[in-house]
């Protein structure tokens, strides 16, 4: 099921890239991992949030587990972005806008467990979406690499977060 997934993923990216209306480029790579890095960012101040909010077991469990992950990931990513020219400021800026408002309503919200597990819904569809952009036009490896483990977690957890919102 799960080769069957990426398999429908890789082709719906290959689909969209030929559709791209932008050239590949190191720009974008620089752009996707600069965006990704406040995406992250956002994430694991959500996660930290609910941590000391939140009152779910599996709750509590899935923001330790992004904690985990995603700070592992954003070192990744810093690291590589060091040896590209360093991060894209205006994509970072603009993920990190995003990322702010997205923990604002967190913060809004009278129970931080089911708000968490819908906005980190909402979240992780972004992150997919900018991984099958990044399957497009990438050419660095380590980078498509990147893309599609983050499209195989994160769609994993959405459908993980849309069974605990159903019962």
């Amino acid at each position: 099921m799960r080769n069957l997934l990426f398999l429908s993923i890789l082709t719906l990216a290959s689909a969209w890239a030929q559709h791209a209306h932008h050239a590949p480029s190191a720009g974008a790579e620089r752009s996707f991992l600069s965006g990704m890095i406040a995406h992250h960012e956002g994430a694991l101040a959500m996660a930290r949030y609910v941590l000391e909010k939140g009152k779910d077991p599996q709750v509590r469990a899935w923001a330790e587990a992004i904690l985990k992950d995603q700070e592992r990931e954003i070192a990744l990513m810093k690291g590589w972005l060091a040896g590209m020219g360093g991060m894209d400021q205006a994509a970072y800026a603009a993920m990190e806008k995003e990322m702010t408002a997205m923990l604002q309503k967190l913060k809004g919200a009278q129970d931080p467990d089911r708000a968490f597990v819908e906005l980190m819904f909402l979240h992780h569809k972004g992150a997919v979406e900018m991984a099958l952009e990044a399957l497009g036009t990438a050419k660095d490896r380590r980078v498509l690499d990147l893309a599609r483990d983050i499209i195989l977690a994160q769609t994993q957890e959405m459908h993980a977060f849309r069974l605990w919102l159903l019962r």
